[in-house]
This record gives C-alpha cells, structure tokens and sequence, in this order.
C-alpha cells in the first residue's frame, strides 16, 4: 500500500473538533505522518508522542477513534508494523475511556481487523505477536477472567478507570523491555479491571467477523512455532472463546513445551475458568522465577506472573481457591532459588495487600525467609505493611509465630542474629524444599537489650536491614523496640519515623512506643544537638508529643531547637508542659517571644499554642489576619485557627469575608476549599449559619466534575455540622448522592437536616455501596449508624457483614505502608457498627 493510499484523507477529519490528553488533536495528523518517515529517530519520537496523547498512561479519547483507521493501515502497510500494533492492541485493551462513547475506541480497531488478519502470517515473529496481541483484544471485548467474580464494578459519576482514590503509591514498576514507548505506561495496577459480574457490557459492534478472527488465530496456532507468538495467540484465543480454547490451553501445559507456552498456558486455563489443580500448582512452581518469561509479551498487568496466578485465583473468592493461592505461595517461598524466593515474596505482598486472611497464614513462611539476604529486605518490607492491623501485632500472627518474629527481628536489629543463608542450590535446601532459618544470638532473651557497640556497627550497613527490622519492631513489640532504638538512635533513621508515628497537622497519630527513660534521654542528646534537623528533629518532636508531661524533661532541648521544629515544636510544648511552676512560665515567654521574632511560618503554630497555655488570644488573631492576606495554604490555616477561637475571633469576622475568592470566576480545587474552612469559621466565630450556607452553595456549584469530588465531600460535611439551617441546600445533596465518593456526606447533611423515613430508606443503598468500592468508607459507616436500623433492609446488614468479616480488602488505594492498617481500621469499625445495628437476623 502506497503511504499516499495509508494517509489518504487524513486532513480531512475533524482533528480540531476532537481531543486528545493534552487538548485539541490538531497536532496528531503531522505525528501520523511522522510515524511513517524513514528516519528512525523521527518515526520512534512520533511513536512515543501517541503513547502520551491518544493513549496517555491507558486512557483513551475521541482523537484516539480518528487516528486508528490511520494507524491500521500504517501497520498493514509495512511502517513499524510490530510498534504500531502494540499501540492498536492498547487502544482495544483500554477501558479507561475520556470524551468518548463506551467502547468506540476498541469498535474503531475492531472494524479493521480485516487489515490486522493477514499479518498474522508476518515473516516477522514480533509482527505476528502484535497482530494475535490485536485480535485478541479487538474482537475479544473485555478480557474474559472467569475468576473475577466478585470485583468491583464501575461506579456512576466516577470517571473511569479512577474508581477509588488513585493507584496505590509504591507499587512496584513494569519491567524494562516491554517495547518502545511502553516503559512504566501501562494502563494500571493489577487487578483493578472490573468483573464479569457487574462489568460493562460490550457494546454492539465490537466483535465484527469473530469466526472469522477465531479461525485465523487457531489456524495460526497450528503451525506458529515462536514461543512468545503462541503464548499470544493462545492468550487471544481465550479471550474471544474461553470455552473453545480450553484444549489448546491445556496442551500448552506441556512439561516438554517451552517454559514462555507452558506459562501461558496456566493463565489460559484460569482465564478459561478452569478448576486449579496439582498440574497447574506443579507447572508454576517449576517455572519460577518466571518473570523473565513474560518480558516479551505486551500485557502490562501481567508483569508478574506468581502475582497475577494468586490475584486470579483470590479473586474467585472461594475457599478452595484461596487455599490453593496460600498453598502455592507457601511453597514458592520455600523454593530454594533465591530468585523465585523474591518473586514469592513480592506475590505474598500483593496477596496480603489484598486477603484479610492472607497475612496470618503466611506469616510463618515469611519470618522463615528472615535469615536469607536476598529475600530478607523484601518480607521486612511486608511485614513493616501488615504489622500494627488491629491492635500492634502482626496481623493475623499467633503468639507462638509473632514471638518468633519479635526474636528474629530483635537479632537482625542488634546483628546479633544476621541474615544468613547457606548455598541456595545445597542438598539440604533441595531436598527438604525450605529456606535456610534465621539465627538468633544466644545471648538476646525476651526481654533483654544488647549493647550499643553491635547495634551501631549494623546500622551503619548499606542496606538498612538493622534499621528496616527496627523499626517493624517498634510496631510488632514496641517495649523490645525502645531500649534498642535508644543504643542507636542516629543509625535508625526509619525505626525513628515509626516510632513518631502518622504525621497530621503537626500531631502525631498512632504513635507506637512506650515511653522509655533511656530512649527519653538519647532523644533528649540527638535535640540538643544543633545539626540535627529536617525529618529527624520533627520525628524526634513528635514522639516526645506523644509522651506528653512524661517528657516534660526534655523541654529546655525541645526549647533550644524550635527554631528548627517552628510547625511542631509550639504543640509539643504545649503536651509537654506542666500545669504550672517556673518551666511553664519559661514556655509562655518562650512562645511569646517566638509569636513576633521566631521563623514566620512557624508563628501562627506558636500564637495557637500560646492561646492553648493562657487563653491569650491576641498574639493568635495577629497571626491569622497575616495567614488571610497569604496564599491559598496560608488562608486555609488561617481559617482552621479562627473556627476554634470562636466568639474570641469576632473581630476577625471582615477578614475572614475578605479573604473569600469570587464566586462564579472559575474557582480552582485549593480556592474552593479554602472558601468552605472560611464559612466554617465565620459560622463559628458569628454563630450565625445563613451566610456560611450561601458560601456553600456557590462551592458546590462550581465542584462539578471528577476532580472536584473531595471538595463536594468537604463542602457536604460541613453542611452536615450546620443542620436545618442547610436545608436549601437539600436538592444539590440529593444530587450528589449517586456520586459514591459524596454519598455518605451528603447522607449526613440530609440526616441533619431532617428527612422523611422513606427518604432515610432510600439513604442507605448509596451509602452502603460507597463503603463497599473504598470511597469513602469511615463516613459510610458513620452515615450507616445515623440511619439507624429500621432504615435498613436484611440485605443491607448482610453487605455490612461483607465489609466486616469478608476476606476481600474494602481498603484496596492509599499510601502503601497504610492501606493493610487502613483495612484492618475499617473492618473493627464496621464489626463495631453491625453490632450497633442489631447484627444480621439471617446466616448470609
């Protein structure tokens, strides 16, 4: 095909009238024409700009619609044909669609499949691995995963493919070699595409001539001999005819066949919605370590294949098969390649992560592998996740395994026991299938501590290990953790920050550690020292709030350094400060002083904690009139401090009204949050709630779209605390209730404001539903409470029995070292509120 005949028409389209991720597409047909140019160099940029504009990060747009016909004919034509059907089979694979009508992009490559079929028959093996990766998604519609029962469906109002809050941060990246312009692109975490069961329905016309792309692909099979092809054609074929493809799927678990085939084969039967079974348990085990074996294939979610195989099979959401996800992880982690025993670990992560169940049970494997190097950084890891769930402990542990795990960690912390392993590939470690065990020093009992000479030398190490086992210590048995912490507190950075615990608006939440006189006194010598700074003082601050008037010693160092801790230091004093006598007087003049000549930012913080001591208000309200005339940060902490003055801010009620942004002026997601936290404190300062209500009201005008979503729940809480005095704001809550993420504030804000019974019925679906798909789950149960029980149905209490006892995390988004905690939070709550409730009439 002349490249004339492949571009014909391109300038002809609407490219003005639609839009890619960065605005208009006006720009694609040049990159179109870029794509095809003999130079290498032009051809590959012009590739990687449409990986970041009609397929950003897995998204997809109306330019996307106008620019496949162009890229099918391209690839047909012979220019970059392997590159360009990756991208076609992308764009067939995404289901995060923005701008555009459900499935028009995947209809769009569908309908040209008659271009992709003959490259099926490519000389060239990657070609042909492009066209089996397009056909499989083009024709096949979604990816039929029978084991995904259960997961959840795609919410109304949500944009898609954000249900949730975000992926999870941390998460491990995608291998490198995935093919150009694919590096760390592809289209999210895994196991966050919807299920069979409440998914999208293909739309119609998405599956033109499948007996006809089904033929080619199973004609292809026959006398395909590459590998990495047959694994793709394989995976295609499931897709399209899970039922018709099982034979081929089983023939490829082959023992003689190639490990890449045999591999997919696995995945083809649990696609297929096959039982598991010893074969395919056996067939995993002796591939491992199997990543590589998937690094020539074009599937993002599947870069981990033990991960993936234990994801499918959690998701069935069965006892069977979660106890065949939990037996083969078990026995990869006793595998004795060091290698495979990393990507075990990395699975039991992502299986914890995910299964209330899974930490208890894979506990004992996991503190097993402390003694192997190479495995021991990633369980630490793990367990610094899954430690501190429901109370302090491991969660799920028994006493006998979190006693071994307190002993193994105390001696990996000290180096009196230190990570050791014998030759993975010995005769012991083949024959018994177990890695080698930690060793624990003799001399470390239950309850004592070593000297500070081993513990300083191991912490020095460049690979953290001592530091890392701290600080899960502190977590897992916080009175072993302390006097170690204090033999070295300078070398434990990381167990430091646990011990500090969650950071919150200069507060610490959670912390962990008991208070120690000898960790008192090394905290006492680190503040005292003037280099000490940034992260380690705030930490060092903090866990000195946490002990409260214990610490009160500590205050002349904590005196000395809060020039260094302006934001924290003031509350610390305040928690640390007796009653009354000469160090109490010291403090007063001491935040006094630091109101007017101490670091600016830090003012605001030293005035609140001046006001907490003496109930002096002024040096307070000097510091929020400069906070309102201050950026969008400054007027938002401005606004916080006058709401708990009260009536003793009333002066800076004109302020407060100055500070507003202008409704209607297009108001950005900071703007309009700050406007909220200033109707709240003029509603607090004033007591009267008319104007903070029409503050409201134009907020929640203008919060219209995905993005604006938290200031809805934001603005709806608030409306909650006002009460009837919201009450012409009742029609836009209603509103909002089909958006998951405002459902249960906005349930609130009804509830105070006073509705029918028959509205309070209609409350609880919506709420229940958002608790279920983590959007906002803590208000759900709180709204839940509210509704009380003769607002709910027997199924409505059997789905709170779900959220309580379900083995499924409710938890699945958030900073990665909390959502385990997060979950195990949540699930105490909703045990808590079920009970509240009168607990469910009938077995579920």
């Amino acid at each position: 095909m002349d490249l004339a005949d492949v571009l014909a028409g391109l300038d002809d389209r609407p490219w003005g009238d639609v839009e890619h991720a960065y605005g208009s597409a006006e720009d694609v047909p040049a990159v179109l024409r870029a794509l095809a140019d003999d130079d290498p160099e032009t051809a590959g940029a012009a590739l990687h700009e449409l990986y970041g504009n009609i397929w950003h990060q897995g998204t997809v747009y109306a330019a996307t619609v106008e620019a496949v016909p162009y890229l099918a004919r391209l690839a047909a034509a012979g220019y970059r044909s392997a590159d360009v059907l990756v991208l076609l089979g992308s764009i067939a694979e995404s289901e995060d669609e923005y701008g555009v009508r459900r499935g028009a992009c995947r209809a769009a490559v569908a309908a040209h499949l008659p271009l992709v079929l003959p490259l099926l028959d490519a000389g060239d093996a990657q070609v042909r691995q492009g066209a089996a990766w397009v056909c499989g998604h083009a024709a096949g519609g979604e990816r039929t995963w029978s084991a995904l029962e259960g997961a959840r469906p795609v919410l109304n109002g949500t944009r898609p493919g954000l249900e949730g809050t975000g992926p999870v941060l941390g998460t491990r990246p995608s291998l490198e070699g995935t093919g150009p312009g694919l590096e760390g692109t592809g289209p999210g975490l895994e196991g966050t595409r919807p299920s069979l069961e409440g998914a999208r329905p293909v739309p119609e016309g998405t599956r033109p001539g499948l007996e006809g792309t089904w033929s080619a692909l199973e004609r292809r099979w026959v006398v395909e001999g590459e590998p990495l092809v047959r694994a793709e054609l394989l995976a295609a074929m499931v897709r399209l005819e899970p039922a018709a493809a099982v034979g081929a799927a089983t023939a490829a678990l082959d023992p003689t066949g190639p490990a890449e085939l045999r591999l997919a084969g696995v995945l083809a039967c649990l696609d297929a919605g096959l039982p598991w079974s010893a074969v395919h348990h056996d067939t995993v085990l002796a591939l491992l370590p199997a990543d590589d074996l998937v690094s020539g294939r074009f599937d993002e979610d599947r870069r981990e294949p033990l991960q993936t195989v234990v994801d499918i099979l959690l998701r069935r959401a069965t006892a069977d098969d979660r106890e065949a996800a939990f037996g083969l992880l078990e026995a990869a982690l006793a595998l004795p390649g060091p290698d495979a025993r990393v990507e075990a670990v990395w699975a039991a992560g992502h299986a914890c992560m995910n299964s209330r169940s899974a930490p208890g049970r894979l506990l004992p494997s996991l503190v097993r592998l402390l003694g192997d190097p190479s495995a021991a950084p990633g369980v630490l890891s793990l367990l610094g996740k899954t430690a501190g769930g429901a109370g302090g402990e491991v969660d799920g542990g028994s006493a006998d395994v979190a006693g071994a795990l307190a002993d193994a960690l105390a001696g990996l912390a000290t180096g009196v026991g230190t990570a050791t392993s014998t030759e993975s590939g010995s005769a012991a470690d083949s024959e018994s299938g177990t890695s080698t065990g930690i060793a624990i020093g003799s001399g470390y009992g239950s309850g004592s501590s070593s000297g500070s000479s081993s513990s300083s030398s191991s912490g020095s190490g460049s690979d953290g290990t001592a530091d890392q086992a701290l600080a899960v210590l502190v977590t897992v048995a916080p009175e072993r953790a302390a006097p170690l912490l204090a033999a070295d507190l300078p070398g434990r950075p990381r167990a430091l920050t646990v011990a500090a615990g969650e950071r919150g608006l200069g507060t610490a939440r959670a912390a962990t550690l008991p208070f120690a006189a000898e960790l008192l006194d090394a905290v006492r010598r680190r503040l005292a020292n003037p280099g000490v700074q940034g992260n380690e003082s705030i930490d060092l601050t903090l866990l000195l709030t946490s002990w409260g008037t214990r610490a009160s010693a500590a205050i002349p160092e904590l005196l000395d350094a809060l020039p260094r801790v302006p934001l924290v230091g003031p509350k610390a004093l305040v928690a640390l400060c007796p009653a009354d006598g000469q160090v109490r007087d010291r403090v007063v003049d001491r935040l006094r002083k630091a109101t007017r000549t101490g670091p600016e930012e830090g003012r605001p913080a030293a005035a609140h904690a001046l006001f907490e001591l003496t109930g002096d208000a002024q040096p307070l309200r000097a510091a929020i009139r400069s906070g309102l005339s201050g950026k969008l940060y400054d007027i938002r902490d401005a606004a916080r401090r006058s709401a708990e003055l009260g009536s003793a801010g009333a002066e800076l009620a004109p302020a407060l009204r100055a500070a507003l942004g202008e409704p209607g002026q297009g108001r950005t997601i900071p703007r309009l949050d700050a406007d909220t936290e200033l109707a709240e404190a003029l509603w607090r300062i004033t007591g009267e709630a008319d104007e903070a209500v029409r503050i409201l009201a134009s907020v929640l005008a203008e919060s219209d779209g995905p993005w604006f979503n938290w200031t809805g729940v934001r603005a709806a809480r608030l409306a909650a605390q006002l009460g009837p005095a919201a009450r012409t704001l009742r029609p836009v809550l209603e509103s909002m209730l089909d958006t998951p993420l405002h459902a249960p504030a906005c349930a609130l804000a009804l509830l105070a404001i006073g509705v029918e019974d028959e509205t309070r019925r209609a409350l609880a679906d919506p709420v229940l539903t958002s608790a279920e798909h983590n959007a906002d789950p803590d208000t759900a149960l709180e709204a839940l409470t509210s509704l009380g029980r003769p607002a709910l149905t027997q199924d409505h209490l059997n789905r709170l029995t779900a959220l309580a006892d379900g083995d499924r995390r409710v938890v699945s988004s958030g900073l990665e070292h909390r959502i385990i905690r997060a979950d195990e939070r949540l699930r105490i709550r909703a045990r808590a509120t079920l009970s509240a409730l009168g607990g469910p009439r009938e077995p579920k």
